[in-house]
Order: structure tokens, then C-alpha cells, then sequence
């Protein structure tokens, strides 16, 4: 079973479901080559303007916790966090499997 890992964030204004897709989707190419990254799939919240819900699935707990600072220094990571309004305010929660 997958441990999964819930992003919660804002865009800027304006931001198209599909600029984000695509700035996405060269980060999944990154996070292929580090090894446990499964699969991912983005929501719009339902509850805020300009909100998205990252879900990931990943073999393990550590794996997906070592994920980002693996890829933080990549173009496609640098992508991403420039379309975040506030990068202080993602939130991210974990959950495994009982």
C-alpha cells in the first residue's frame, strides 16, 4: 500500500490549471529519478481562491519525506515554487497505511 503526501497551497492570481500542470509534470520527472515516487494528482480546493491539493503516492514514509530537499535545487523544482503565492503558508501531511 502507498504512503500518501498531501500539499496544500495558493497560486498567484491568474495561474491556469494547466501552467501548473505542466511546471508539474517536469517535477515528477524529477521525482522518478530519486526512486518511490508513484504517482501524482492535483485538485483545486474547493474552498479557496487560487487553492490546490497536491496528492502523492510514494512507497514509503521516508522516501516521501527526503523527496523535496532531493529535488530542491532542480529548474523543475524552481518552476513550481515560482507560480506558489506564499510558500510559507504549504502545509503538508502524511498519511500511511493501517
Amino acid at each position: 500500500m502507498s504512503v500518501i503526501e498531501i500539499i496544500q497551497f495558493t497560486t498567484h492570481p491568474g495561474t491556469t490549471s494547466e501552467a501548473l500542470q505542466q511546471a508539474l509534470e517536469l517535477l515528477d520527472r524529477e521525482l522518478e529519478n530519486i526512486g518511490g515516487f508513484q504517482n501524482r494528482t492535483l485538485y483545486q480546493d474547493a474552498a479557496a481562491e487560487n487553492g490546490w491539493l497536491l496528492d502523492y503516492r510514494w512507497e514509503t514514509l521516508t522516501k516521501a519525506q527526503e523527496s523535496m530537499s532531493k529535488v530542491a535545487a532542480t529548474d523543475a523544482f524552481t518552476q513550481v515554487m515560482a507560480l506558489i503565492a506564499d510558500p510559507q503558508s504549504m502545509s503538508m501531511s502524511y498519511g500511511t497505511p493501517v
